[in-house]
């Protein structure tokens, strides 16, 4: 009996035995067969960081191989997912917050609500976003009150707008006041009352941040970048042991110039959740540096380079261990540019010297230098300008700044032409046969065709006198405003319209940033814009009044166009994209002709000769009387509503062999002789580094 009791229980505990065997082994093969990659994936994680080995930017050069955007080396603070409470997450958030405040630098964010310290509430700032662009209109410094509001009014709306977005994104859309809001964030993220108000909305705009680009274990956070060389120690010092924050090396733009072409090179920034949405596909990681806006933006797709990693195996103290894997970076491609750095100084230097000598400080305007046999753009300013690199620092004192420093005026500026447009005119009433270059008028002084309208010419207004019996060259020799009303009226709108559009006024230049079509004068626009159209307003249009408004870019196109005999190019400002590694071009741009209407060789010359007159003895005469570089241009005052008038000059040089036009713009410059100096200047300029 005792036997069988003892080979009972010998049975039984062998069956025990030979489950938990079995059930060991089926564990075993689990863990290290069935879910084995799972649960190494997850033990390396615990083990292993990888550092991002980002890949630097492309560099951006002149026409001459001149860098004027490079990289250069910086640090940025990266947070890595740890087993931490969110007591201690946001102690550490708030630390290190202080810490970049305390030494000037700051942390990215798109969370829009802050604290107003002297309201003591919370509130709502849409300018942090970097999506925000300024735009004014290019006639105007000042506004009159009716304009303030309806300015201040857009301002509400576009605000309410944006309020309305984010809530409805963030679901929070539910809660009726924003401290509802930001209280149901503070519970979100288990942020005590510990921490002042301040404090608090530091640490949700982190923690929002952190959301939005995904934080996990497999993606740090990027916090700040480009941060000084104290927090770089403090952060070592600190939360390196911990495994929680580390400094990683990192590529930072670096404009070579300083404010030089800000407004078409743009800038970079991080990318944002949105972007992210549309470019992860591409390659793009949530960390990612993106052009935000001009050639930056426009560059993007050849500019980013691909980024590489090495992941280190920490020890248990953690110290970095062995390199596991490494992927080397791949610098992105290079781009060149039609623009010549040396001129693009010439020309900003002497744009805000002119600007200074007839407004002052406050004042604005725009120049531009293309060729006019290829469309490249060899120089393009706006004044005032503003730094790319101190974009984000500054980005509240430029848009609030009455002079618009944002605003790309040679683009998006659109301006009566005044009297560069007599050349349209010229062209015009001489291809359509109503004049030859052997017709002549007499001016009268007074033009009484119209009863109830009767304009004069400059010199019978101001001097009493007439310009006598003149052709068409000498008409814009002396800026006739008689010549031109008499072949205005007879010659009709219809057809200084269809001149214009052949001519591309009123049209884009094609030119690879973001800029105005401007408008052309017409009875259909006056209508549309709810006015009327009156018989007399041909006569101000024919000498480049009335409702006409083009850019500066726009001008030195059509110039260009009348000088290449009816052929326009498409301007641009890329010339070329190579690789870095290897130099081979990926990308060019040759000269593409986007419109072709011959005029004749009589007309070329007599409008070439009257721009030759201007600069002679004409309205540019004290500028270029004295020059050795022989010339043509066109002088243009454009009355405006509030102000002194502005000035224009346009002009080519040689005049012989044509290799440079220049078109500039001075708000409320008074005399024309200060734009026609930015001319003479950029000429002077360009001929010194040809020669």
């Amino acid at each position: 009996m005792k036997i069988n009791d003892i080979t009972r229980r010998t049975i039984i505990i062998g069956a025990i035995v030979a489950v938990l065997a079995i059930s060991c082994i089926i564990k075993l093969f689990n863990l290290q067969i069935v879910n084995g990659e799972e649960y190494r994936i997850q033990a390396d994680n615990r083990t292993i960081r990888t550092y991002a080995t980002k890949a630097p930017r492309g560099e951006i050069f002149d026409r001459n191989g001149v860098p004027v955007v490079e990289n250069r080396c910086g640090y940025s603070i990266q947070i890595f997912k740890t087993d931490i409470s969110s007591e201690e997450l946001n102690k550490n958030i708030n630390d290190i917050v202080k810490l970049l405040h305390e030494n000037g630098d700051e942390y990215t964010s798109t969370f829009p609500i802050e604290y107003n310290e002297e309201e003591e509430i919370p509130e709502y700032n849409f300018e942090k976003s970097d999506s925000a662009v300024s735009s004014a209109d290019g006639n105007k410094n000042k506004e009159s009150d009716e304009e303030k509001k309806d300015r201040e009014k857009k301002i509400q709306e576009d605000t309410a707008k944006n309020i309305a977005e984010w809530e409805s994104q963030n679901k929070v859309d539910t809660f009726n006041t924003l401290r509802e809001i930001v209280k149901y964030y503070a519970e979100k993220y288990e942020i005590s009352d510990d921490f002042n108000e301040t404090e608090k909305l530091d640490i949700m705009a982190v923690r929002y941040e952190m959301e939005q680009r995904k934080f996990s274990g497999s993606n740090p956070f990027v916090l700040a970048t480009d941060v000084s060389n104290i927090v770089i120690q403090k952060i070592k010092e600190t939360y390196y042991p911990t495994g929680f924050a580390d400094i990683i090396a990192d590529t930072i733009r670096n404009y070579a110039k300083g404010n030089m072409a800000a407004h078409i090179l743009g800038r970079t920034g991080i990318i944002y959740a949105e972007e992210y949405e549309k470019l992860k596909d591409s390659g793009y990681g949530m960390n990612d540096i993106i052009g935000k806006d001009g050639l930056e933006a426009v560059l993007e797709p050849y500019l980013k380079g691909t980024d590489g990693y090495k992941k280190v195996r920490m020890t248990s103290d953690g110290r970095y261990g062995d390199v596991v894997d490494v992927k080397p970076a791949k610098a992105g491609n290079y781009a060149e540019l039609t623009i010549d750095a040396e001129l693009q100084e010439a020309a900003e230097k002497s744009l805000k010297k002119r600007i200074n000598e007839a407004v002052g400080d406050n004042g604005a305007g725009a120049a531009i230098a293309v060729d006019p046999n290829t469309g490249e753009v060899l120089a393009i300013a706006s004044y005032p300008d503003y730094d790319p690199e101190k974009f984000n620092e500054e980005y509240e004192e430029l848009v609030n700044k009455k002079s618009n420093p944002l605003f790309n005026r040679a683009l998006n500026g659109t301006y009566a032409p005044g009297s560069t447009f007599k050349i349209l005119t010229s062209v015009a009433g001489l291809e359509t046969g109503l004049i030859d270059p052997d017709t002549y008028i007499t001016d009268r002084g007074k033009y009484t065709y119209y009863s109830d309208y009767q304009p004069t010419c400059l010199a019978y207004s101001s001097q009493g006198v007439t310009h006598g019996t003149i052709n068409v060259s000498e008409a814009i020799g002396v800026s006739c405003n008689y010549f031109f009303y008499d072949i205005g009226r007879r010659m009709g709108i219809e057809a200084l319209d269809e001149y214009c559009d052949k001519f591309g006024l009123g049209k884009t230049t094609g030119i690879e940033l973001a800029e105005s079509s401007g408008t052309v004068a017409s009875p259909e626009e006056r209508e549309a814009a709810g006015g009327e159209w009156h018989p007399g307003d041909v006569l101000q249009t024919a000498i480049g009044q009335s409702d006409n408004l083009f850019t500066p870019a726009q001008i030195s196109s059509y110039i260009s166009t009348v000088l290449n005999k009816g052929k326009r190019y498409r301007l641009h400002l890329i010339k070329e994209v190579a690789d870095y590694d290897t130099g081979e071009v990926i990308m060019q741009k040759e000269p593409e002709v986007i419109s072709d209407n011959p005029i004749s060789d009589s007309t070329f010359e007599a409008v070439k000769e009257g721009m030759r007159q201007v600069v002679a003895d004409g309205t540019a005469a004290k500028v270029f009387g004295n020059s050795e570089l022989k010339v043509g241009g066109k002088t243009g005052t454009a009355e405006v509503s509030d102000g002194k008038d502005n000035v224009l000059f346009t002009g080519f040089a040689p005049y012989d062999d044509p290799q440079i036009v220049v078109a500039v713009v001075i708000e409320h410059g008074a005399s024309s002789s200060f734009a026609a100096q930015v001319g003479k200047d950029i000429f002077d300029a360009y001929m010194k580094i040809i020669q």
